[in-house]
């Protein structure tokens, strides 16, 4: 079986990096939309994504056969790509929030899906997530590819192929039905808010993570802005990203196998003031100082994935972990998506691309010194990991 869950964890991965890494280009190259109008179709979206993402894991959660909820749910997003492929310049708009309620929310609903099924088979599910990021590398690589000699409606025909592919493996290999368990309640929401230093980390992360995930959005209108030519930033942009998910990939071998016991608040630290630096990088206005800063990703991210969660089993009690986890993620992608590019899309008009980044670098900045100042380094040992 866990040759068909690494199969499956590569493809939905790789599909996802279709539906999000070449969405913001979709829009500005093909669609014809300007910076700013990506920047409020985008922030539509993650509106809608925010409110869908845990409406749908909820309903995942609680659903009597899981693999039955996995296949319709991909027949809606068969669907969905569909509708994408024949949006125009007027529909945009109209479909960002079909966008936001079924496609956005793709990988975190799946995520969940193959880890009950890891826990349920005895398999780690970290050595079956990893390949999900070979997967995101790979088609990424492939689709620039594509985009370049095809166009994007190829693209996305190829995206609808495997998504039936996906259902197919899922229809005849995975025989087990997850059964619906009895939750544990988690702790209430006002009980989070409050923890004082749950507070000040939800901070950190929204002027942090959120302001850095959240000018996503530009960096392929600011490649043809500097190249001068679609196709060649296109080349650069997908050969960028391919190779930044692989130094992502080897990033979360190497925290695993040398910083399993590292201290998670000085590597937050670390991970927030790489972040800094690679918009300084963008800033610059130079190829090659930003193409080398997108490759700072792939370590930022691993470190930032890796220590947020043994840092919220520092500072906050079990019961808490969970929820608070749930909010940081949103804060660091849908949030940010909804409330940024808007943002910077204003700073890049009056201050140009470099500005923008600029900005961006400064709130990463305010969050580093938060972080150092205000939060408490670890003050109980309750972030081992238990058989």
């Amino acid at each position: 079986m866990k040759k068909y869950y690494n199969m499956t964890t590569f493809l939905t991965i790789g599909i996802y990096s279709i539906l999000t890494t070449f969405y913001f280009p979709y829009l500005n190259q093909e669609i014809g939309l300007s910076l700013v109008e990506v920047g409020q179709v985008v922030s539509i979206g993650a509106l809608f994504t925010i409110i869908a993402q845990p409406l749908l894991s909820n309903r995942f959660s609680n659903s009597k056969n899981k693999n039955k909820f996995i296949l319709t749910y991909l027949a809606i997003v068969f669907i969905a790509i569909v509708g994408l492929m024949f949006i125009n310049k007027d529909l945009a708009i109209v479909f960002a929030p079909f966008y936001g309620l079924l496609l956005s929310p793709m990988v975190g609903v799946f995520e969940i899906y193959i880890e009950e099924l890891s826990i349920k088979n005895g398999y780690e599910f970290s050595d079956i997530r990893k390949w999900g990021s070979i997967g995101f590398g790979f088609i990424v690589f492939l689709s620039g590819i594509i985009i370049n000699k095809f166009g994007y409606k190829t693209l996305h025909i190829i995206a609808l192929a495997i998504i039936l592919v996906i259902m197919a493996i899922i229809f005849f290999n995975f025989k087990e039905t997850l059964d619906r368990k009895e939750q544990k309640k988690n702790a209430k929401v006002l009980d989070l808010f409050r923890n004082k230093n749950l507070i000040l980390l939800i901070l950190v992360v929204f002027l942090g993570m959120g302001s850095y995930m959240g000018l996503d959005f530009a960096y392929s209108s600011y490649l043809v802005d500097i190249v001068g030519d679609f196709d060649k930033a296109n080349n650069i942009y997908s050969y960028s990203i391919s190779f930044r998910v692989v130094i992502e990939f080897f990033s979360f071998l190497i925290i695993a196998k040398y910083l399993s016991k590292a201290n998670s608040k000085r590597c937050l630290i670390i991970a927030l003031s790489i972040a800094c630096i690679r918009l300084l990088l963008f800033s610059s206005g130079n190829l090659l100082l930003i193409v080398f800063g997108d490759q700072l990703h792939g370590i930022l991210y691993g470190l930032y994935l890796t220590f947020i969660f043994k840092y919220l089993r520092e500072i906050l009690d079990e019961s808490l972990i969970a929820t608070s986890f749930a909010i940081l993620s949103v804060l660091s992608t849908g949030g940010s998506n909804f409330i940024y590019p808007s943002i910077y899309s204003f700073m890049q008009q009056k201050f140009g691309y470099g500005g923008m980044y600029i900005s961006g670098a400064i709130l990463v900045f305010i969050s580093i010194i938060i972080l150092v100042i205000f939060l408490p380094k670890a003050n109980r040992q309750n972030n081992m990991i238990k058989a």
